[in-house]
């Protein structure tokens, strides 16, 4: 940076753009002043250089965000992608391929052009645009680089594209690529195997008929499927699971309903008896009774209840009719003296009924009669009432118990129990005598709720071994892996033994259905075991054969001359064959017992290479101290040479037996800071000799300075620039001399100052060749406004003339403020604008200037097609048919006459007619106009 420090205005720093681009060439990539340049650079073109030259990450990143050019930012993406890709900022590096305005096409160009496996891989995991993938996956040079771009490729039409193109060319991609597609088109089976399963589930809840198999089977069908993250499936898959569960309990309550009419039918029949009642109260509440449990069996359709309602009602009807028949004294005489006659003590409220029969037809006979058999009766029940009384008080007592006993067993579930208790209860109940009503409310609850059970018991049994069945005969359709297999029979097992201790009572046929099944489940996890059994046989026999050969070759690898990189690679290779080769897996406590005997086997030589390395050690920290005991002789003429000879020595050593890593890296970096610190000793000596060279530079680097200094001084006249320019050469010439090597640069930066001051002349005067140029463009686009403002009314009358001399006032004062062209130029250009300012004012010259624009629109559209093409421009894409056929029309002029092309009218005069020709310009018409000025005036 020698400029930087003597110039007062360096190339980077000059005015014109074109200086500052020189300037650029001469910076270093790391510069801070190319990275000012690359972010503040008011022209497009010198940042459009500093981006090329530029190295500084942080500087491109900068002017990546904040460029808003199109053409810089086409130049700063090569740039910033090469950097990227040898940056040492690792972290910088990552965080701009990360963020979201890096583009995919720079990640690429790092994918391609970097040596960082990580940063390949950041870059790769950030691209967005999967053609860019598959491009990399297909032309990517690493392998490693297009398998990571080929997993990032999701779509079935790109994983398609990818699995076809690199068929022939990337075994590894095409692989990959046709995993995906399997991977996407079973994910897509299962999707509708999972629909299918739905729909079905669906349907199963208004299906007529058993459905119990089928849920279980579609169950066990869903439960195959990984539907994980599928939320809609799953909701859908709950809704028909309730809406059948709701089936299931819609059933069941309507069997509890049925089975407790049942219940009641039942009980109401066992009430009713086969004897008719005394009273005639009993039979209207049987009739009312009856006509309840009528209606109810006709909302349930149950023709057997009806047919048993039937025979109720005929044995009521009969009833009735022997009630009406037996009436009088005599029945109830003959009741008396059969109660008499007999062994019974209980006058069964003879007397009450007797009394309560009419005096006129109770005879003395038959009052004799009933009286005599009453006190027989009488006499009998006071004889045995005494004994009686004290059997059934301790029958009462007994009962109790054994009730007692059921109802807590019945809330144990011991159902068992509860039956036996209350079979014995119902065999003593008859000598208990009457029980107390609340014992009888007990007794009758207890009996219904043990009947209930018993069936629930006996139903639960059926149906759980029923499902036990069918688990098993499922479990053999299954494709488990052997062990899950083996616990699911285990399992069913079971739970069958489980329910077997609950209830013994089982049919064969269940039983024999039940055992086939599990036996048939089972066979596949026995014959996996069994060569799982000879496969671990087979893999102790390799191990046992690998061991003993490693044995036996081990003491051949320690044969003179031993090649100890043999002996390591063979160790290294053996061990990975010994882990993660083909030898099979044995159980864990036989793999520690071959483990131990395959590392006593390798021990020795193992031993053997650890001493060969110690003695290497050895030999390198020998050559490290005959390195540091150079450094006090460092300037004698023999010690480069005895230094490289010790490298040599070193490098054969490493060759012959490397180190650890950890050791290798240490003695190595001790070494190479020994020789380091030789030739720095070396160069210090050289430091002193170069001082004295210095004072003659003083004086050269000052005329140079003088120089650069002229050159940035812009407020001086040329000819007192060019006469110092010649005193600064003539010193030059006395003080330099003859020219030598070391003053190289210096007569460099002379004549780079030089230079620099005679760009700056020629700068001057292309400068003001340039303002001519704007000059003209200003007052091309004032002849402009004017003639848009005439168009703007149409011509169909003059604005109002307040507004016209306003117009016409301004447009003359910033024609005034202008400088002169050229006089040709000048008279061209006044002429147009004279004809706007009296079409302004004058209807009738309005209206035939308005005419001459409409008829110059396309010539003017044509002279700018003339200008590119002379210019060597690209032309927009809708003229290009147009610029086709002025190219056909400009050869058939040029092969015409050969008179025609002596008078060509150049570019600089194509455009001095155009801008003096009257008319409007469109936005796109403008640009053009803009871009060919530009060209015009960088070509002069």
């Amino acid at each position: 940076m020698i400029s930087s420090l003597f110039s007062l205005t360096p190339l980077h720093q000059h005015a014109e753009p074109a200086q500052r681009i020189l300037g650029i060439a001469a910076l270093p990539p790391d510069s801070g002043e190319l990275a000012r340049l690359l972010a503040a650079d008011p022209a497009p073109e010198v940042r459009i250089a500093a981006a090329l030259r530029c190295a500084d990450l942080a500087a491109l990143v900068f002017a990546w965000d904040a460029e808003a050019d199109a053409a810089v930012r086409l130049a700063l993406a090569p740039a910033l992608a090469k950097v990227l890709a040898q940056a040492q900022d690792s972290a910088g590096a990552r965080a701009m391929l990360e963020a979201q305005r890096c583009t995919d096409a720079i990640r690429s160009e790092v994918v391609r052009h970097t040596h960082d496996v990580e940063r390949r891989r950041t870059a790769i995991a950030a691209i967005r645009d999967e053609a860019a993938l598959v491009e990399l996956a297909l032309h990517a040079k690493h392998a490693e680089t297009r398998l990571v771009a080929a997993e990032r490729v999701q779509t079935p039409e790109g994983l398609r594209k990818l699995g076809d193109a690199a068929k022939n060319k990337d075994h590894g991609v095409a692989r990959l690529a046709r995993q995906r597609i399997d991977a996407i088109k079973q994910r897509q089976e299962q999707d509708a195997e999972a629909d299918a399963i739905i729909a079905q589930l669906a349907a199963l809840a208004s299906e007529p008929g058993p459905i119990l198999t089928a849920v279980i089977e579609l169950n066990r069908r869903w439960q195959a499927l990984d539907l994980s993250g599928e939320t809609t499936r799953l909701a859908r898959c709950e809704i028909a699971r309730r809406a059948i569960q709701a089936r299931f309990e819609r059933e069941q309550n309507e069997q509890r309903a049925r089975v407790q009419f049942e219940r009641r039918l039942s009980a109401w029949f066992e009430a009713l008896g086969t004897t008719a009642p005394a009273a005639p109260d009993a039979l209207t509440a049987m009739r009312a009774e009856l006509a309840t449990l009528r209606a109810e069996a006709r909302e349930r359709s149950d023709d057997a209840a009806f047919a048993r309602l039937d025979q109720a009602e005929s044995r009521i009807a009969r009833w009735e009719e022997d009630l009406q028949a037996l009436a009088g004294t005599l029945a109830l005489v003959l009741e008396a003296e059969q109660l008499a006659a007999g062994t019974s003590i209980d006058h069964a409220e003879l007397p009450a009924r007797w009394q309560a029969l009419s005096r006129t037809i109770r005879t003395p006979e038959l009052t004799r009669r009933f009286e005599a058999a009453m006190t027989t009766v009488e006499q009998r029940r006071l004889a045995q009432i005494q004994a009686v009384q004290q059997e059934a008080n301790a029958a009462r007592q007994h009962v109790h118990t054994l009730l007692h006993t059921a109802e807590q067993a019945l809330a144990a579930g011991q159902v068992q129990a509860a039956r036996a208790a209350a079979d014995e209860i119902k065999a003593l109940k008859t000598g208990a005598g009457l029980l107390p009503k609340p014992s009888t409310q007990r007794l009758g609850r207890l009996v219904q709720q043990l009947v209930e059970l018993e069936r629930w018991e006996s139903f639960g049994q059926q149906n759980a071994r029923v499902q036990l069945c069918e688990r098993a005969e499922a479990a053999a359709k299954q494709t488990l892996d052997a062990p899950q297999l083996a616990l699911e029979v285990q399992k069913l097992r079971g739970e069958w033994k489980a329910l077997d201790q609950q209830h013994a009572g089982v049919p064969k046929a269940l039983w024999e259905r039940f055992d086939g099944a599990c036996e048939k489940a089972y066979a596949p996890a026995a014959r996996y075991f069994s060569e799982l059994a000879a496969q671990r046989k087979e893999a102790r026999k390799r191990r046992e054969e690998f061991i003993a050969a490693a044995a036996a070759h081990a003491p051949t690898l320690l044969a003179e001359p031993v090649d100890w990189r043999a002996v390591e690679r063979w160790l290294r290779e053996t061990d990975l064959g010994w882990r993660e080769g083909d030898l099979g897996n044995v159980d864990p406590g036989a793999w520690k017992k071959f483990d131990l005997r395959f590392k006593a086997a390798l021990a020795p030589l193992r031993d053997t290479l650890s001493a060969a390395r110690a003695r290497a050690k050895a030999g390198r920290q020998a050559l490290i101290d005959e390195a540091t005991a150079l450094v006090a002789k460092a300037m004698e003429r023999e010690v480069p040479s005895q230094v490289k000879a010790i490298q040599a020595r070193w490098q054969a050593e490493a060759k012959e037996l490397p180190l650890a890593q950890r050791d290798e890296r240490a003695l190595w970096t001790k070494f190479r800071a020994a020789c380091d610190a030789v030739f720095e000793a070396r160069q210090s000596k050289r430091k002193e000799e170069d001082g004295r060279k210095n004072e003659h530079r003083h004086a050269l680097q000052e005329l140079c300075a003088q120089l650069e200094q002229l050159a940035r001084d812009a407020g001086k006249e040329d000819q007192e620039l060019r006469r110092a320019l010649r005193d600064l050469q003539e010193q030059w010439k006395q003080k330099a001399g003859a020219p030598g090597p070391d003053l190289r640069d210096l007569e460099t930066r002379f004549t780079k100052g030089k230079a620099a001051l005679e760009v700056m002349l020629s700068a001057r005067v292309r400068s003001r060749e340039a303002a001519v140029w704007q000059t003209l463009a200003a007052k091309e686009r004032l002849c402009e406004e004017l003639d848009a403002f005439i168009r703007s009314d149409g011509g169909s009358a003059l604005p109002e003339m307040a507004s016209v001399e306003a117009q016409s006032a301004a447009a003359q004062e910033r024609w005034a403020a202008l400088s002169a062209l050229p006089a040709a130029w000048e008279k061209k250009m006044l002429a147009r604008r004279d004809a706007a300012l009296v079409a302004l004012t004058e209807p009738a010259a309005a209206g035939k200037y308005l005419a001459r624009l409409e008829q110059g629109a396309a010539a003017r559209r044509e002279g700018l097609l003339e200008l590119e093409l002379l210019l060597g421009m690209d032309s927009p894409a809708e003229f290009q048919q147009q610029r086709l056929a002025l190219q056909v029309k400009k050869l058939k002029e040029r092969f015409s006459s050969a008179a025609t092309t002596t008078g060509a009218l150049t570019a600089s005069e194509r455009l001095v007619a155009w801008c003096a020709q009257p008319g409007v310009a469109d936005a796109l018409d403008r640009q053009r106009c803009e871009r060919i000025l530009a060209r015009v005036e960088t070509a002069r």
